[in-house]
């Protein structure tokens, strides 16, 4: 809990995802998207299956990162 509005800045830095993990999360994303497209369910990243889950989970990321960027504009 933040108590003074000063706290914002740093709360937003404390609890927004490292830059390599929103990219990382982009690029599943993008990996599954083009699976997807090719008629597959799962792809693979950086020698790892990456599938619906990793999907609903980048998502998440992505959506952390940009809700804190719009926030602190």
């Amino acid at each position: 809990m933040a108590i003074h509005p000063s706290q914002i800045p740093l709360c937003n830095e404390v609890f927004s995802p490292p830059a390599a993990e929103v990219d990382r999360a982009k690029r599943i994303l993008v990996a599954l998207d083009e699976a997807a497209r090719e008629g597959r369910g799962a792809a693979q990243l950086d020698g790892r299956m990456i599938d619906a889950a990793s999907a609903r989970m980048a998502q998440v990321v992505v959506e952390i990162a940009e809700a804190v960027a719009k926030r602190s504009r």
